[in-house]
């Protein structure tokens, strides 16, 4: 334990230790005295600005005592997240795959409901004062975590560029093409870098109003272009080819709810320590569905406007989700104009979990992690989605039902793992967690039993995906084109493997 300790200490608790000698203008030595102070005028300094310093070091009750959380923050942060234009993207997906308005509404309605309890649990994590990628090491062991680890990073970079092009397409529709997309998404995400940057409590205060003007661009939007919104526009096809899109529409909007897990402890880390988890529950929950179905349920009106409406539909096929929407809002004149603005830049708050998640994910590579800022990691995150984002553009709209069904496979892996870890062997007690064994690899178990569940549950998904390259198996006997089943298969193998591999490892590692 003795080298673990060693091996986090800080830069600032090394630099008062080092001794090293510089002149001085009155001949005394003073260069220890110098650093040590200058340290010191920083961190006073960011702790009067509330700018967050520390990483993932898990939060004790006495550092819940500055900066507080409060419940509420738990529910404007994801109303804030959820209240964008990548929201609105993704509600138009059912109607490109050829679901009429009505179908798409009902399987909107229906797996958000269900699917945003899933973020909603997790989100109680947070309790435990640890970010959730550094909990998912009581579960997936010290080393099995780089899975997590390194499928987060993958998640958030990838949403990042998604929720980015979404909001660039706007601006892109707005200027009609002067602003071109990759100079929205670096718009977007040098504004999320700033944000991210200040850390938690900013992000707690700004989030508790950044939700409502995106609210008021979508009220009138749905009030300015109601009557060109037909429900009847799209017939579903029936039999197996309208499972098929069904089951490929209902993987999406899954994806989309349910991908928030793998960060939603996150934001709840310094909640008071008596905080009812059922308090957090609904608060996350209310954050995320609420918003969720309103905006894409709008997202597929829009949708059924360009099959009526031959402008609409050339608004779409040049500016994506951004050109119907320009012309809903053409009778609200330069006011409409001014709502596309917010509507834009409604990608920010949607990009804040990525960005700051990032590098809480990133610091659980091990020590070595540990001792880089939190600010280097942030903005290595903000340079790799403004990358992945100027590319992605291009191809984005198989872009984003391809990442939305993979990122969903993994998500499910994360959430059943966790889950079977938490009720089974841990018998659903918080009490039988060692929150001080966090960090050392020797109390924690390797994570032979999660790295087997991991590899049974993608090859669940293998055998029922459906993306624009690549059609499975199982998936292909669904209709003409195949209707996505991966994530129901992905959950069925790793939910059996994981119990037998994880008992497995408990008997030969004890641990």
């Amino acid at each position: 334990m003795a080298a673990t300790k060693a091996a986090f200490t800080t830069d600032s608790e090394m630099n008062s230790k080092e001794s090293f000698r510089t002149p001085s203008h009155d001949g005394i030595q003073t260069g220890t005295t110098e650093k040590t102070s200058t340290a010191s005028g920083l961190k006073y300094w960011a702790q009067r600005l509330a700018v967050e310093t520390g990483g993932i070091e898990r939060v004790t009750d006495e550092d819940r005592a500055e900066n507080t959380s409060k419940v509420w923050n738990a529910c404007t942060f994801w109303m804030s997240a959820n209240m964008a234009v990548a929201t609105l993207n993704v509600g138009t997906v059912g109607g490109s795959m050829g679901l009429s308005f009505w179908d798409c509404f009902a399987i909107i309605m229906v797996v958000n409901l269900a699917s945003c309890l899933l973020p909603a649990w997790t989100a109680t994590f947070g309790l435990t004062g640890l970010r959730m990628t550094t909990f998912s090491r009581y579960s997936f062991g010290y080393w099995g975590n780089l899975l997590v680890v390194i499928f987060s990073m993958v998640s958030t970079t990838g949403w990042n560029a998604v929720n980015s092009i979404s909001g660039a397409s706007v601006l892109y529709a707005l200027s009609d093409g002067k602003c071109p997309q990759w100079a929205g998404v670096i718009i977007i995400c040098t504004t999320v870098w700033i944000i991210c940057s200040l850390g938690i409590t900013w992000i707690h205060r700004l989030d508790a109003f950044l939700w409502i003007p995106p609210f008021i661009v979508w009220c009138v939007a749905a009030g300015t272009g109601a009557k060109h919104f037909d429900g009847n526009a799209i017939k579903s096809p029936t039999g197996a080819n309208g499972a098929a899109a069904a089951f490929s529409f209902i993987a999406v909007i899954f994806s989309f709810a349910v991908s928030w897990i793998n960060c939603a402890a996150d934001y709840n880390v310094k909640m008071p320590v008596n905080t009812p988890r059922w308090k957090i529950f609904v608060a996350t929950y209310i954050g995320i569905c609420v918003p969720t179905v309103l905006v894409q349920t709008l997202g597929a009106a829009l949708y059924s406007g360009t099959e009526v409406n031959p402008a609409w539909k050339a608004a779409y096929l040049d500016a994506g989700v951004g050109g119907p929407l320009k012309m809903a809002l053409l009778p609200a004149g330069g006011f409409g104009k001014f709502l596309m603005v917010l509507a834009g830049l409604s990608s920010i708050p949607n990009n804040i979990p990525n960005n700051y998640s990032f590098a809480m994910h990133a610091q659980n590579f091990g020590p070595w992690a540990l001792r880089v800022p939190r600010i280097a990691f942030v903005t290595f995150g903000f340079v790799a989605a403004v990358v992945v984002g100027c590319c992605a553009a291009t191809f984005f709209s198989d872009t984003l039902s391809t990442f939305l069904s993979i990122i969903g496979y993994w998500t499910i892996i994360h959430l059943v793992v966790i889950a079977e870890e938490h009720i089974i062997f841990r018998r659903s007690r918080w009490q039988n967690y060692d929150w001080d064994a966090w960090a050392s690899w020797e109390l924690l178990p390797f994570g032979w039993g999660a790295i087997g569940a991991f590899l049974f549950g993608f090859l669940g998904a293998a055998l029922g995906m459906k993306t624009a390259w690549y059609t499975a198996p199982i998936a292909g006997l669904i209709g003409k084109k195949g209707g996505n089943v991966g994530h129901e298969l992905t959950a069925l193998f790793c939910g059996v493997a994981f119990p037998v591999f994880r008992y497995a490892e408990k008997r030969w590692t004890g641990k």
